[in-house]
Parts: C-alpha cells; structure tokens; sequence
C-alpha cells in the first residue's frame, strides 16, 4: 500500500499550514494531509510542481516574523479558520564549534528555532480563542543525540523538542495541542548526497529496520498528531526513526 493512501480520520476540512511545505517532509506532510481531506497551505520560499489537490501554495521566509504575521493574518481572512500547524521548514549547516562560522550559527538558528517559535506564536492567540488546535514541529534524531561537525543543527533541534513541552504547558489549558516528531535518516532533498560518505552503511545500519525511512512515513505521524485520533496527545516527542533511538545494535561479524 502506498503510505500516503493510509485512511487517517479526523481531517476532513481542517485548514492546515506547512511551513516547508513545498519539499521533502513538510511536502509528503501536505500529501498525506490533503489526501484525508485537509485544506492545505504550503508556505515555503520556493513553490513545488508536486503540490497535490487541496494545496495551496504562499511564499514564506519564517525567519521573517512579519511575513509570518501577515501570512497567518491572509489564511485566516481567505478560510476562517487554522486547525493545524506543521513547522517543517529547516536548514542544515556541517560545522563544529571552531570549523563553522558565525553566521551560519545564527542562520540555522534563526530559522530552525526561532522560526519555529514565529509560526507558532502567529496562530497561538487564534488556536486559543477557539479552545481548539493542534501544532507539529518537525524535530530530529540530532536533537535527541548528539552528533559530530553538526552543532548548530543539533542544538538548534534539541532547543525545539524543549520548545515543545513548554508549549504545551503554556497552551493545553486553552485546548491547543503540540507535539514534535524526530525523523531518523528519511530519504529527502536535505539528505540527498550523504550515500556518497564512507559512513552512510554504517549510519544506515544503526536504524533497526536496516533502512532510510520515506518522507510519507513522517508524513503520516504528522498527519496522525493533526488529527482528532491525536485529541489526548500533547507534549510529546515521537522519534520516527526505524528505531535508531532506541538501541544501539553492534554488527559484530
């Protein structure tokens, strides 16, 4: 069965916005969201051609506040309504604490982090107004467990799962939920490349399923945490990694 075919109720005519959603995970986010009956709005700097039925796009810089505001401000004059927020948009930089520069720390912060904390304070006052919502940030692995000439990403990561237990505390009161999801190795434009390093098989091979994962498998968590099925869920982080996280499995022969 194709993942992104999976039934996932509790969707039908939710308004949804997906930062980074015109590739990658925020992209198979919006498949899968649309394709169980969302109104999506793809926000992201570039449009894609794959936007399926059901999706819209907007150009967004989230590093841009302003933007955000006005962005979230277009959607809610054009559908009455944001039921979903998925915070997908994100960046990479390799570099440890001497090798990278400062300007590449302050980028992948800015829009991994902050970035994220903008879109969410966007659709908060909106969210709580209507005792209803639910908001997606897409983590990582690399914000679970450190790893080596990736600093800013890692940190930048790990600052957003803690974002979101704080955010729940702050916005359950109000009936708002958020959640994380932490994708292990997923086959995407921002991975594209790594099967070229000496260590790819091995990075591979600490997944327990043997495996990269499809960006429609994180797709479907997403869409998951979206809906209704999700109702009493809020706070967590929920790795979808093929079980990288889980063990460390030593291939000794």
């Amino acid at each position: 069965m194709n993942p992104t075919n999976q039934q996932i109720s509790g969707l039908k005519d939710k308004v949804v916005l997906i930062t980074g959603g015109a590739s990658g995970i925020g992209l198979a986010s919006a498949q899968v969201a649309a394709a169980n009956g969302a109104k999506v709005v793809c926000a992201d700097l570039q449009q894609s051609h794959d936007l399926p039925a059901g999706c819209e796009f907007q150009k967004l810089d989230v590093s841009n506040w302003e933007q955000t505001q006005t962005l979230v401000q277009s959607v809610l004059a054009r559908h009455g309504q944001i039921d979903g927020l998925v915070t997908s948009a994100g960046i990479s930089r390799v570099g440890d604490l001497e090798g990278m520069t400062l300007q590449e720390w302050e980028q992948v912060l800015q829009i991994n982090l902050t970035g994220t904390m903008y879109s969410a304070r966007a659709v908060a006052a909106h969210m709580k107004q209507r005792k209803q919502g639910s908001i997606v940030t897409i983590a990582s692995i690399n914000g679970m467990l450190g790893n080596p000439s990736n600093l800013a990403y890692c940190t930048s990561k790990g600052a957003v799962i803690q974002m979101v237990r704080s955010l729940a505390a702050d916005l359950g009161p109000h009936g708002v939920r958020i959640n994380s999801i932490s994708p292990g190795l997923i086959e995407t434009p921002m991975t594209a490349g790594l099967d070229q390093s000496p260590a790819f098989a091995g990075f591979v091979k600490q997944h327990l399923l043997k495996r990269q994962g499809r960006a429609s498998e994180v797709g479907n968590a997403v869409a998951f945490l979206l809906s209704d099925m999700a109702s009493f869920v809020t706070g967590i982080n929920m790795p979808v990694d093929g079980g990288f996280s889980s063990a460390k499995v030593i291939e000794m022969y």
